[in-house]
């Protein structure tokens, strides 16, 4: 390469991060939440997209078979128990599980989506065609899809069962991006989107992002009919029609919604329940201290599946009733122990990393969440290898009060040192937590005074850009990329740089695993991020959640995903007679 060309090319490259930290930047501003739905805190491994030289197809199955191994004849129906009313059907307007993944979300289809996981394991790793039939990358940052010639819209006015064509996904995608919409942030690495033919695609990324693909497989991307938008305005009010594997029926008084088998599906064998009905028991996300009312409605035979927290989780398994359960490592409430680089003593790292070297976070995860999630920094990561093990963690970052006591005795700070804690009251383990964390503290010299704030009071003073803490306790930012988590939380100009730190050598680091598409080189860039990371005990996270899924024993061929918001495994799903 010329050294014009290595200039041009290092100007590309600033450009492409500059316009990745700004997309992120300006997304409209949404609080951490701590709950048990998809996507807020996903922060465990990811699919990878697999990436090709130009012209090299890629291709996935036409039509995957049901899983293999069980008798349980098709038909039957599921209740699920949902967690809040719906407030309207427009799938690109809102970000809610109860539309997306658990409601009328679940008729429409996406361009790509998460390979099913073979039984037992987790999350597959790679990305598959949904109504695409094969892509290839074409040119710079361009792929060009294929799209399936049997995928057919629903048999529902105004669309009529009509075909599929690449117009709608170009449609479906410009609309998702109107600016100030709740799901636009998640296209923001996507430039130009063309139909070069009805059966082909062509979608050019705006910016080097080797996570790019993942946005196409999101749970939040549907592909929607222009008839239907044309129409009514919007999909707020609208009939639900769509090209995936269920038929929403409608809702009953905001407090159950029904969905039916299509029967005109383009994958045969799916889905494999004639009916999944989802009963929404709770006016909101929010978990109030002592309801149960889903556990009752479990232990009554109203409802058959739950996700259930982790008061639920402990009243099911006393229950009496027989209950089975699965654990998806993606999505759930995540935990993150931040310092304030800017505070007085926080400037100081080896005062950081004192704090860091008091805490057991394995004790956390196991007493206060029952060892739903693990221990890291919080990244999303494309593979379980990109996250550094417990035995490096430990052995390097934390539990360790001597060497705590050195650092801070060596920092020329009076002690004991005097810290407020900030602690965001997303529920009764944050709090909990926090009491725990001050008395760690207070073993190796510094004295914590706790102030407890709410949700929207934890965002304004901990994520604002005035960081007008010390040490704060919340929960995670939402993220569902390992791109999607650097840039806005870790990198110094990013919007969610809650410890306030300006490192330009993260910041390198940051922009270099940005642009890397071999995953090999990739995974070191990520580990080597994490590691300085906590060498300068910027933030970590004690516990980076799971999402627990709860259901009866004649539920079958049941392994749900949270990665990405993915909901194709209630195609999957069986029920014995």
């Amino acid at each position: 390469m010329t050294p014009l060309l290595k200039s041009k090319a290092s100007l590309v490259s600033y450009l492409a991060i500059a316009l990745l930290l700004l997309a992120l930047a300006c997304s409209p501003p949404s609080p951490p939440a701590a709950s048990n739905h998809s996507g807020a805190g996903s922060s465990s491994p990811l699919t990878a997209p697999v990436i090709t030289p130009a012209g090299a197809p890629l291709t996935a199955p036409s039509a995957m078979p049901p899983i293999p191994g069980s008798k349980v004849r098709a038909g039957g129906s599921l209740t699920v128990a949902g967690l809040a009313n719906i407030g309207h059907r427009d799938v690109h307007q809102d970000v809610q599980p109860a539309l997306t993944t658990l409601g009328p979300g679940l008729a429409y289809s996406r361009l790509l989506r998460l390979s099913p996981r073979a039984e037992g394991s987790q999350a597959g790793p790679v990305l598959e065609c949904d109504i695409c039939q094969s892509w290839r990358m074409t040119s710079d940052f361009s792929y060009e899809f294929k799209l399936r010639p049997d995928v057919r819209w629903q048999n529902i006015a105004p669309v009529y069962g009509r075909p599929l064509s690449a117009q709608d996904v170009v449609f479906s995608y410009n609309r998702m991006r109107t600016p100030g919409w709740a799901n636009a942030p998640l296209l923001a690495s996507i430039g130009s989107v063309t139909a070069l033919d009805p059966q082909t695609l062509r979608v050019r990324l705006a910016l080097a992002d080797s996570d790019g693909l993942l946005a196409l497989a999101d749970g939040h991307s549907k592909i929607v009919a222009p008839e239907v938008v044309e129409l009514y305005g919007d999909l707020k009010n609208s009939p639900v029609v769509g090209t995936g594997p269920w038929i929403w029926e409608g809702a009953s008084g905001g407090q159950a919604t029904a969905l039916r088998r299509n029967p005109d599906y383009f994958e045969q064998g799916l889905p494999v329940l004639e009916r999944l009905e989802i009963q929404n028991l709770r006016e909101n996300w929010d978990t109030r201290p002592g309801d149960l009312s889903r556990v009752a409605a479990y232990q009554s035979g109203q409802v058959d599946v739950l996700s259930p927290d982790l008061q639920e989780w402990q009243a099911l398994q006393n229950g009496g009733r027989p209950v089975s359960s699965a654990v998806s490592r993606q999505g759930g409430p995540g935990l993150m122990l931040s310092l304030n680089t800017q505070a007085a003593a926080l400037s100081d790292a080896a005062v950081r990393q004192a704090i860091f070297k008091a805490i057991d976070p394995w004790d956390y995860l196991d007493t206060f969440w029952k060892g739903n999630g693990q221990v890291g920094v919080g990244i999303p990561a494309l593979q379980p290898d990109w996250l550094l093990s417990r035995t490096e963690l430990r052995g390097k970052y934390f539990a360790d009060r001597s060497q705590a006591r050195t650092l801070l005795a060596g920092s020329g700070y009076a002690l004991p040192l005097n810290l407020e804690l900030a602690v965001g009251d997303f529920g009764p383990n944050y709090l909990a937590s926090a009491d725990r964390l001050a008395d760690d503290l207070k073993a190796v010299g510094v004295n914590v005074t706790i102030r407890r704030m709410t949700p929207a009071q934890f965002q304004d003073r901990v994520m604002g850009p005035e960081h007008r803490y010390q040490i704060a306790l919340g929960a995670l930012p939402p993220a569902t990329s390992t791109n999607s988590f650097l840039a806005p939380v870790v990198h110094s100009r990013g919007r969610w740089n809650v410890s306030g730190h300006q490192d330009a050598a993260l910041d390198a680091m940051i922009e270099t695993q940005a642009m890397q598409l071999d995953p090999d080189r990739r995974r070191e860039q990520v580990l080597a991020i994490q590691r300085h990371v906590l060498d300068q005990a910027y933030f970590f996270s004690p516990v980076t959640g799971a999402t627990r899924w709860a259901f009866r024993p004649e539920v079958q061929d049941f392994h749900p995903s949270a990665a990405l918001s993915e909901y194709l495994f209630w195609s999957r799903v069986k029920r014995a007679p």
